[in-house]
């Protein structure tokens, strides 16, 4: 493997976050270990073409919040080669804004107030389909349905099709090989496109109609930035409060006191949204150098890759203390970056909260004491966005 001459030995360790075996068995602690491994906060990969990789708190907000110095128009490793656009992910500022603008309304604290009703109705019914079961798998009969189920209500897309969407979603996230996932994409984009041509004809009351319908500095927006909105809403809500929502439940199972809490005290369902978003967060996203410069005393040169995971920023001792405690009241602000920080933070932060705790509610309000099941350890995937594929629990 080419090692660059700018990256001291010392800063050299094989890890590829697609497919390392301590992510696929617990990522949490396999982050902790490099973190540990590199106390500096950086070291470089050779794996999938070389790429640098964030090891604490300090340097993913600054990574976070420099975008002159670290571009987000990539942000897959390895790099896709501009085959496709991610709107507004892959857009940089000044012009991130603008085009972030088109879908502020939409997923605004009132608006997203407003769901909160049919969100816990969705949750019961759900529910109801388990509850006297007395046994489920978590991630495919509740986590899978509840968002996307309000994802693709939001969209306009047909409910029916749900499963064959949840399937692209999970091989455009985690297969690795270029032939397997691009078929896919295009599936996804072909989707978008023809029913984006629809509500251009005839417009319904949805967010594929405000997205065609747009604006972008006055005037109209294009179809190709429209499949760069929807192939971001497509992937990002089809797949990331799935994965939270599982880590965090699969936290309440091993946790019989906090669950009891939870049941006798509901209005603590917030604060354990942040602490498991803390605890368990699950999002690898990369970034390319724009220019050449030194961070922490390195040197970083133009267009190298970098992976900036959540984990090992939400797990620093020098950002939270005692971080692999589950503290539901933890003092100090709330500084996890489990949706991002700084211009890129996640548009659907509030969507996920409402949905994350009252599903954290109502699963406890209706459930009883509830386990893992010992017999049937959950099969965890790796890559860009990391999460449970099942998760077996009893009651």
């Amino acid at each position: 493997m080419n090692i660059p001459a700018h990256v001291p030995a010392h800063l050299v360790y094989e890890f590829n976050h697609n497919t390392d075996e301590g992510l696929l068995s617990d990522p949490q602690q396999r982050f902790k270990e490099l973190s540990d491994k590199f106390p500096g906060g950086l070291f470089y990969s050779p794996c999938l073409g070389g790429f640098w990789v964030m090891t604490n708190y300090e340097n993913y907000a600054t990574v976070a919040n420099s975008p002159d110095l670290y571009s987000s128009r990539e942000v897959t490793i390895p790099s896709t080669g501009g085959m496709y656009r991610l709107i507004p992910v892959n857009i940089d500022p000044p012009d991130h804004a603008k085009y972030r603008q088109v879908l502020a309304k939409q997923f605004s604290p009132p608006r997203m107030r407003k769901m909160e009703d049919d969100i816990r109705v969705l949750a019961n019914q759900l529910i109801d389909n388990i509850v006297d079961k007395r046994a489920c798998n978590f991630v495919d009969e509740f986590a899978e349905q509840l968002p996307v189920t309000v994802f693709m209500r939001m969209m306009g897309l047909p409910l029916d099709r749900l499963e064959e969407f949840r399937g692209w979603a999970m091989v455009a996230l985690t297969e690795t090989d270029p032939k397997t996932r691009m078929p896919v994409m295009m599936n996804i984009i072909g989707f978008m496109t023809e029913s984006l041509q629809a509500r251009n004809t005839e417009r319904q009351d949805d967010l594929l109609s405000d997205i065609i319908h747009a604006e972008i500095d006055g005037r109209p927006i294009t179809m190709e930035e429209a499949q760069a909105y929807c192939l971001l809403l497509f992937l990002a809500g089809l797949d990331t409060v799935v994965n939270a929502t599982s880590f965090g439940i699969r936290h309440l199972a091993k946790d019989k006191t906090l669950q009891q809490q939870m049941r006798e005290n509901p209005e603590i369902a917030p604060a354990f949204v942040e602490e498991s978003l803390r605890r368990y967060s699950f999002v690898n996203i990369g970034r390319i150098v724009s220019k050449d410069h030194e961070l922490n005393g390195q040197l970083l040169k133009a267009d190298e890759m970098i992976l900036v995971p959540q984990i090992p920023a939400n797990l620093d001792e020098q950002a939270f203390e005692n971080a692999l405690e589950f503290q539901l009241n933890r003092k100090g602000p709330n500084r996890h970056v489990a949706f991002n920080t700084g211009p890129h933070n996640c548009l659907g932060a509030h969507l996920a909260r409402i949905e994350l705790a009252l599903t954290y509610q109502e699963w406890c309000k209706r459930i009883p004491e509830f386990s893992e099941d010992p017999t049937v350890p959950p099969v965890l995937a790796a890559g860009p966005v990391m999460g449970m594929r099942n998760l077996q629990l009893t009651w």
